[in-house]
């Protein structure tokens, strides 16, 4: 792609939580959308309710009309890894799709399609907090939280990594605030990554294969308030160090 910039499209859905939000971040990082690719998949109640407990319902979704601003073709598909899906991303040439929020598991088809592969934002460490609940694992073992942007693959969370940079918990009081955070600084993150692999300022060579890691699964409610008192009591260690930096 040396010479031009890579054509990016999305992945997300018409009402999911976070792709406003996600697709706001990569405008903002003054990313190309050639397209946005919608999954009529709708969003579950159960979703938005851990969503809003998660963030004290600081975080509410934003409307898709943001695209309309920004001139992005919004083009609705049977499902993320139907077979026409896959087919517009060849059509259109695009070399990256970005994950802001499908609801499939992608398949290899649609790995496959666009020349560099599909970018994902991960809410943990990886490869050592791969799965569910990476944020409250990390707080239960006091490491810290940190986002990675990666290239997904047939493995869920064992991409290639682009980069892992840890979450700033400057401000951070409480579990919501270090959720909200930690979201917040992964869209701009993202965003980054986005922009710079489009530019060609990063590349393929720049991402690394993963090693050995760790799959966790989802916390039940005990725990979760185990979570949500570390943070609250400054029993989390990387919170300890904020304060006395």
């Amino acid at each position: 792609m040396t010479g031009s910039m890579l054509r990016v499209a999305a992945l997300t859905t018409q009402d999911g939580i976070l792709g406003g939000r996600i697709l706001r971040g990569m405008l903002d990082a003054g990313v190309v959308l050639d397209a946005v690719l919608l999954d009529p998949t709708p969003c579950s109640a159960r979703e938005r309710e851990i969503h809003a407990l998660r963030t004290d319902d600081r975080l509410p979704s934003l409307s898709l009309a943001l695209l309309d601003d920004a001139g992005v073709e919004c083009m609705e598909v049977e499902d993320h890894n139907a077979p026409g899906a896959i087919a517009l991303v060849r059509e259109r040439g695009i070399d990256l799709l970005v994950n802001a929020g499908t609801p499939r598991i992608v398949s290899p088809a649609l790995l496959d399609a666009p020349t560099l592969g599909v970018l994902n934002c991960h809410p943990g460490r990886l490869p050592d907090y791969r799965g569910s609940c990476a944020v409250e694992h990390a707080i239960l073992e006091e490491q810290p939280v940190a986002n990675t942007v990666h290239l997904m693959s047939e493995g869920i969370d064992e991409g290639a990594v682009l980069e892992v940079r840890e979450v700033d918990l400057t401000g951070v009081a409480t579990y919501p605030d270090l959720r909200v955070a930690t979201y917040v600084q992964g869209f701009a993150f993202l965003g980054a990554c986005v922009a710079a692999l489009q530019t060609g300022e990063r590349t393929r060579d720049d991402f690394i294969e993963q090693g050995a890691g760790r799959w966790n699964g989802p916390v039940d409610d005990a725990t979760m308030s185990e979570v949500e008192a570390r943070v609250a009591d400054g029993r989390y260690a990387p919170l300890q160090a904020v304060s006395v930096a």
